[in-house]
């Protein structure tokens, strides 16, 4: 598939997102073989953290909920707010939510996001900055819309490093995880998933882009040998500047 404009991967993301909304879970946990849970309570509590009693979290590309859940469970009292900007993602969120108080959840695009300056305590993008158009503007809106020392998590997908694991990487994610979370049926829209990892920033490029939208380095871990890692930014105060190490 030749590049995609910023226009097309909207468009393309968007209408893999709808079509896949229903059978998203259930292919998230036979690629990452249960795993993906495991790492997202690990980065979802290394954010809570940071976050005081009774904060306020927005999830941005919040997908089917799982987020959401898992901070619910740590810091019950939070004000939580999902935004995606697929109707069928927000709908099985919708379901997978139900009974968790002061929950919103709101349809919208996180390079626009429609919040006020300084909102929220907390933001996160859980394997959702790779599918946007442009990674520098949804970070800077990111960091818009978080109070000065308010903490941003990105967690995702990325291409492991190490010449030993590489291999055996591009194998499984070329070959076996578009079989396995879509079947011959959907292998398509799950190609785009493999595609959308192998065109994706470094971590190293991550924590350089989210110290220029203002948010400094505080923390960070890799999984499974690099293919997944969550950074953690906190918003500058007057003073503050980005330190690249984690």
């Amino acid at each position: 598939m030749r590049p995609l404009n910023e226009k097309e991967k909207e468009e393309y993301v968007f209408r893999v997102f709808q079509s896949i909304a229903g059978g998203y879970d259930g292919a998230n946990q036979r690629i990452s073989i249960g795993a993906h849970m495991r790492w997202k309570r690990r980065a979802a509590r290394a954010l809570c953290a940071m976050l005081p009693d009774g904060c306020s979290i927005l999830d941005i590309g919040c997908g089917t909920g799982d987020m959401l859940r898992i901070f619910s469970a740590e810091r019950p009292r939070a004000r939580l707010t999902g935004l995606d900007f697929s109707p069928n993602m927000l709908s099985v969120a919708e379901d997978r939510c139900r009974g968790i108080e002061q929950l919103t959840l709101r349809q919208g695009n996180a390079m626009a996001l429609p919040f006020s300056d300084g909102s929220f305590d907390g933001a996160c993008m859980s394997f959702a900055l790779r599918n946007t158009a442009d990674y520098s503007r949804t970070l800077r809106e990111a960091a818009r819309v978080l109070r000065p020392g308010g903490v941003m998590l990105v967690i995702d997908s990325f291409v492991p490093q190490g010449r030993l694991v590489r291999p055996f990487y591009d194998l499984y994610f070329s070959k076996l995880m578009p079989l396995l979370g879509g079947g011959f049926r959907r292998r398509r829209e799950y190609d785009w998933l493999t595609r959308s990892t192998r065109e994706f920033i470094s971590t190293d490029r991550l924590r350089d882009l989210m110290g220029e939208a203002g948010l400094t380095s505080c923390g960070g871990k890799a999984f499974m040998f690099g293919a997944c890692a969550y950074v953690l930014g906190r918003k500058n105060t007057e003073g503050d500047s980005f330190d690249a190490d984690i």
